[in-house]
């Protein structure tokens, strides 16, 4: 990485893609990152990617097919970097916590992912009918085989239902992008409300003390 002009961190200079469809995605995070969203239109990812405007149609029917491509190619990624650091966790607890923990903070110093999730991406979402289903499944493609993995392992519960869970821990996600937002991610709160109300939840079933919820 590089510093840009204002001191952020921009990516360095790619190598030239050949794959066009590819190289609209990246010409599209490009553009995105440089507009914004809403102002970017197909003719400003044309002229990215060095294609014509009917080329990116081919690829990319609508605007917001491009768009859920560039949010699935950035949280991909995320995705990635997520696996390597929780496979230096050695138990499924371990996993869990500093993973979902690593995965909230990351993804809200990421740019792109930044400006896939503000104010101004909202109204695009509203009219992306799978963005919850988006959501849940980018979730599960990151947890379930780990879980599965420690269920066969005996680490968890041989009932556990892990796409429910994994669906479940798609909304424990949004709560911590609001919590590590407002308090950083060191902060140990965090780590208590998931270590209270979210591993039991690997191991047995839990009736919960509702003052224990609200302490925190």
């Amino acid at each position: 990485m590089v510093k840009g002009p204002e001191g952020g961190r921009k990516r360095a200079p790619r190598a030239r893609v050949t794959d066009p469809a590819t190289a609209i995605l990246l010409a599209a995070e490009a553009c995105y990152l440089r507009l914004g969203i809403t102002k970017t239109t197909m003719d400003d990812v044309a002229r990215e990617a060095g294609v014509s405007r009917p080329t990116v149609y081919r690829h990319y029917a609508t605007r917001d097919d491009l768009i859920t491509g560039v949010l699935l190619a950035r949280a991909r990624d995320l995705l990635d970097r997520a696996r390597r650091f929780i496979d230096t966790r050695s138990t499924i607890d371990a996993k869990l916590v500093d993973g979902m923990i690593f995965l909230v903070d990351s993804g809200r110093r990421d740019p792109m992912v930044l400006q896939l999730v503000s104010l101004e991406f909202l109204d695009v979402a509203n009219r992306v009918s799978d963005t919850p289903k988006l959501a849940t499944d980018l979730t599960a493609e990151l947890w379930a085989p780990i879980l599965r993995e420690a269920q066969e392992a005996g680490e968890v519960r041989a009932d556990l239902d892990v796409d429910r869970f994994c669906a479940w821990l798609t909304f424990v996600e949004l709560i911590l992008v609001g919590r590590i937002e407002r308090l950083g991610a060191d902060d140990p709160s965090h780590r208590r409300l998931m270590e209270r109300f979210v591993v039991p939840a690997l191991h047995h079933a839990v009736e919960y003390d509702r003052s224990a919820i609200r302490a925190g």
